[in-house]
């Protein structure tokens, strides 16, 4: 048997810390388990475990360039992007899931962060990409059950109040009721939503704000609420309503059977 000297053994020009066959440069999941299966952006194609249940998942960002737009990115575990937010939250998930959750800070313009692209197609002046939060995500099929508390029955008007925000020249404020699936049912201008012609069910009511300047996108019925976009805009942590149908209660009448005398 021939022995190759250690001199003639080639060593991997390419930085692979985690061996997984993805350079670190490209590699948004650092660290990944030897003889684990990943995609091109060196992450896990699935994980065995559910992290959340619901159609809706709220993460928490920390750290960050203070300098620059910062959005967050879903993709599925092959690295297409399914939502961009501007908050680290998402709505609107379905079935069982691992999906890829990420934040991307980016000075000027930006090219191809928008659902159906992939995450190495995003270009900008100057970019830069957190590592991947891997989650599973398994939102049931079964119908949800009923609730077991109301805040309001179908037909009322919700009224609620609203304190902080900003008053700035230039701004716009509106407030928004979101359905359990993330869908945006209603848009005001006062805290006040109609809730005729709406299902029984979990919703959540939103405050908006953002500039004035004609950027404002997807802020209207119909739309997801997680795709509302504009120049500069913050939204208030969500207030929970149960909206309930209206239960009929049975009223007992008396009943009073007297004879009628007829004229001869």
């Amino acid at each position: 048997m021939a022995v190759i000297p250690s001199s003639f053994v080639v060593a991997n020009s390419v930085d692979d810390a985690d061996n997984d066959g993805i350079p670190d440069s490209k590699d948004l999941c650092p660290g990944t388990p030897v003889g684990t299966a990943v995609n091109a952006y060196g992450c896990p194609q699935s994980l065995a475990s559910c992290d959340f249940t619901t159609a809706t998942i709220t993460l928490t960002s920390k750290g960050g360039s203070g300098n620059g737009t910062m959005r967050y990115v879903l993709a599925d575990s092959l690295g297409t992007i399914l939502q961009v937010s501007n908050t680290p939250g998402f709505s609107g998930l379905t079935g069982s899931h691992t999906y890829m959750a990420l934040s991307i800070n980016h000075d000027g313009p930006v090219a191809n962060l928008t659902p159906g692209q992939v995450l190495s197609s995003v270009t900008a002046t100057c970019l830069d990409w957190s590592d991947a939060l891997l989650i599973r995500v398994c939102v049931s099929t079964l119908p949800p059950p009923p609730p077991t508390g109301c805040d309001y029955n179908i037909g009322d008007v919700v009224t609620l109040t609203s304190t902080g925000g900003s008053t700035t020249a230039g701004t716009q404020s509106r407030y928004v009721l979101v359905n359990s699936s993330g869908a945006i049912m209603s848009v005001t201008t006062s805290p006040t939503f109609a809730t005729t012609g709406l299902d029984a069910g979990l919703y959540r009511a939103y405050a908006v704000i953002y500039t004035d300047d004609q950027s404002i996108l997807n802020l209207q019925a119909g739309k997801v609420f997680s795709s509302i976009t504009a120049t500069c805009i913050d939204t208030s942590s969500p207030l929970l309503l149960t909206l309930c149908t209206a239960v009929c209660q049975s009223i007992c009448v008396p009943i009073r059977v007297t004879r009628l005398v007829k004229n001869k």
